[in-house]
């Protein structure tokens, strides 16, 4: 089961590309996070210069085989007896927003009061929680999990009470701060959103354990719910991030109920979840591709003609302030070493710049009437406007379509490795998110419910059969799922008629549980 933990305190949008990656926080010791991505950075490594984070590598002979147990189970009746999302006639248009803040508000209260509590045993207390999210469903200390959980009931009833309000109004009235405000600004709702959700899926965990497959379903609803509520709140790609995090743990409970125990066959029930809407980042995407325009609002627009060397001087003097507001690694505006380095920095760059502008209509046989500082500054708002265009118009593509032509995305985008980077080029890379980490964090979390939803059609075939099929395409009853990184069928290798392998594209380097042994027990 993905496991929740983070500590410490981060930059501004570093945690965006942590979550990008699965990196996980631990309820006890959440912090505020802050609103938007990080820039251009993976922890990845480079390859003769080619970034390999976020790309799906090819499948793996040498990868994990992870033993998993299915049994033959039929479609249920009628087919939607269980819903992982909200039927149609119960959804309602009304806003969810106060009912998710309350139910996140006492599930911080809650914990506090356990904290308290707890004393000198707390240490080991938080210990048995996280293994409590992870072992297996027969090993589970049933009665002191239900201790654990008695504190969050009220929590868990507010959120229930928020179930079927399909609209989330979530606005925080940001257009008058400044794109370092904006980075600055803390959002510890979303945060706190992962506590709550780490209280539901082992409250889930419980009821698939005691076989009480209603109430597990009840609960994997709602937190599939609270996956989408929390990608909405703003149009944040962290907002995004951690919903998908959300999803990603229900999608784990779904696992450990459907691979260790005899429960219903599921199928219908994981059909019902719109897994695009919750995944995309479309909307995010765009959106932070704009803070760049903001970066360069304060420049304004540039006539056709040159401004001269003063005023290019203090635009680009702005321009570089708010540069330095918002990346905090480098001295003071006001400090006068700062107006130093801009000033020899100016100069190293003004040659490149300079060419820059000659290869465009406008100042190709003009560049002699600009100082140095105005064709930095011109170049520099180009390069901006270039790369900002460049990295919306990529993310129109299908994610899988994007992975596969990443050399020509970069190379628009401009990320290659220079000698000294340009004004655009840092200002670019302190804004917007790494690509491939964010398309892989979509994809990874529709692979996952692929895959489950594949091995529902596995049972369901048994149930008809009586053994795995011998393939699965054009598989029956139900069709299986395709992965997304590949736009293909999992690769499924069957060994006996009770025995098979399913394997999936690895969604990131040293990615080695792939590959899925399936044994089928029991009877149809």
């Amino acid at each position: 089961m993905t496991e929740l933990k983070f500590t410490g305190t981060y930059l501004p949008g570093l945690l965006a590309l942590m979550l990008a990656g699965n990196v996980t926080l631990e309820p006890q010791s959440l912090v505020a996070q802050t609103l938007v991505s990080p820039a251009f950075e993976t922890d990845g490594k480079e390859t003769d210069g080619k970034k390999t984070e976020g790309k799906p590598q090819q499948k793996d002979s040498s990868a994990t085989e992870i033993q998993v147990t299915i049994t033959p189970a039929g479609p249920p009746d009628p087919l939607l007896r269980y819903r992982l999302w909200p039927a149609a006639e119960k959804r309602r248009n009304a806003s969810v927003d106060a009912i998710i803040s309350r139910a996140i508000i006492l599930t911080i209260q809650a914990s506090h009061s356990e904290s308290n509590n707890s004393g000198a045993d707390a240490t080991a207390d938080r210990k048995a929680i996280q293994e409590w999210q992870t072992m297996p469903l027969a090993e589970l200390p049933i009665a002191r999990v239900k201790k654990h959980l008695s504190q969050y009931g009220f929590a868990l009833d507010e959120l229930k009470r928020g179930e079927s309000l399909m609209r989330t109004d979530y606005e925080l009235h940001l257009q008058d701060l400044t794109t370092p405000e904006l980075f600055g600004t803390l959002l510890p709702e979303v945060q706190e959103s992962r506590q709550l959700v780490q209280v539901l899926a082992l409250r889930a965990r419980v009821a698939a354990a005691e076989h009480r497959w209603d109430d597990m379903i009840d609960d994997c609803r709602l937190g599939f719910r609270l996956a989408d509520i929390t990608g909405k709140r703003g149009h944040f790609l962290i907002s995004r991030l951690v919903g998908q995090a959300i999803a990603s743990v229900m999608q784990e409970v779904m696992e450990d109920a459907i691979t260790q125990g005899d429960p219903p066959n599921f199928y219908w029930a994981l059909a019902s979840i719109p897994t695009q809407q919750i995944h995309e980042t479309q909307e995010s995407l765009e959106f932070e591709g704009s803070l760049v325009s903001r970066m360069i609002k304060t420049v304004g627009k540039l006539p056709d003609t040159p401004i001269g060397e003063e005023l290019a001087r203090r635009k680009l003097r702005e321009l570089m302030e708010a540069y330095a507001a918002l990346s905090q690694t480098i001295t003071p505006p006001e400090d006068p070493t700062t107006m130093l380095l801009m000033g020899t920095f100016t100069i190293a760059v003004a040659e490149q710049s300079r060419q820059l502008l000659a290869n465009t209509d406008q100042w190709k046989d003009r560049t002699e009437e600009l100082s140095n500082s105005e064709c930095v500054l011109r170049a520099t708002v180009l390069e901006v406007k270039r790369t900002r265009d460049a990295w919306i118009a990529w993310s129109y593509l299908p994610d899988y379509l994007s992975e596969k032509y990443s050399d020509e995305r970069d190379k628009l985008l401009n990320v290659t490795q220079d000698s000294l980077p340009s004004p655009a080029k840092m200002l670019v890379m302190q804004i917007l998110p790494a690509f491939d980490s964010v398309t892989a964090a979509e994809l990874r979390g529709i692979q996952k419910h692929n895959l489950l939803q594949t091995l529902e059609a596995l049972r369901m075939h048994a149930k008809q059969t009586g053994e795995l099929p011998e393939t699965i395409e054009n598989l029956r009853p139900v069709p299986a799922l395709r992965d997304p990184f590949t736009q293909k069928n999992f690769s499924y290798i069957r060994s006996s008629p009770k025995t098979a392998t399913i394997q999936r594209s690895p969604t990131r380097k040293g990615d080695l549980k792939t590959k899925l042994k399936i044994k089928l027990k029991g009877t149809p």
